[in-house]
């Protein structure tokens, strides 16, 4: 019984290990290679133009609200959520999540 229970749980171990390593071998290849100039220029140019775009994605979900409210009839209803995620919150995400100076989708 207990050799059944270890030939269970041995792979999903070993797996668990696997991604582990891989999720640190994605975060360590996320280092910036110039720091100061990636953090300049994400200051200077990047975050702004992140926050024009969530401004530009907030006007652009108030004004396709109606055409939101006719997608969100039919199931799931779950179009308000999608639609405000893909243009508020992706662009405040990428705008106030993301660490400085980090590029890379990965790195969050």
């Amino acid at each position: 019984m207990k050799l059944k229970r270890a030939a269970l749980v041995l792979p999903l171990v070993l797996l668990a290990s696997a991604s582990l390593q891989a999720k640190a071998d994605a975060v360590a290849y996320c280092k910036p290679k110039n720091e100061a100039m990636n953090l300049m220029t994400d200051v200077i140019f990047v975050r702004p133009v992140g926050f024009v775009g969530m401004l530009v994605g907030g006007a652009l979900f108030i004004g396709l609200s109606p055409f939101t409210a006719l997608a969100n009839i039919p199931e799931p209803h779950d179009a308000f959520d999608r639609v405000g995620g893909l243009l508020v919150g992706v662009p405040y995400a990428y705008t106030f999540v993301r660490p400085l100076g980090y590029f890379s989708a990965n790195c969050y």
